[in-house]
């Protein structure tokens, strides 16, 4: 289920064409991500959505409050990314085209 959400996350946000900055949203917020053609993006309850992008590039990661893991990609990962705890720490530096977002050591492929 946790794949299926950030598949879908991941293929809205490239689909955007324009990005806003570092946004974190919940099922009673929701992200709006997007300035042209903007698409709100709402978790499930409990779950929350880290996102941070560019024009050419982004960062997306999801976490349920009472999980033990953070799922994460980016544009230019081809591969979703979990790691232990919740609201693990994202990478800061936006990849742009085929680039990796680098998720370090503590982070995982799955």
């Amino acid at each position: 289920m946790k794949k299926t959400i950030l598949t879908i996350l991941s293929v809205l946000i490239a689909s955007t064409s324009a990005f806003a900055a570092a946004t974190v949203g919940d099922a009673s917020n929701g992200l709006t991500i997007g300035s042209t053609a903007t698409t709100v993006v709402k978790g499930s309850k409990g779950v929350t959505v880290s996102y941070d992008g560019v024009a050419q590039g982004y960062i997306l990661g999801a976490w349920h409050t009472s999980g033990t893991q953070t799922f994460a990609t980016s544009a230019g990962d081809t591969k979703i990314f979990k790691a232990d705890g919740t609201a693990v720490s994202l990478p800061t530096t936006i990849p742009t085209g085929s680039q990796s977002a680098g998720f370090g050591s503590s982070f995982t492929t799955m």
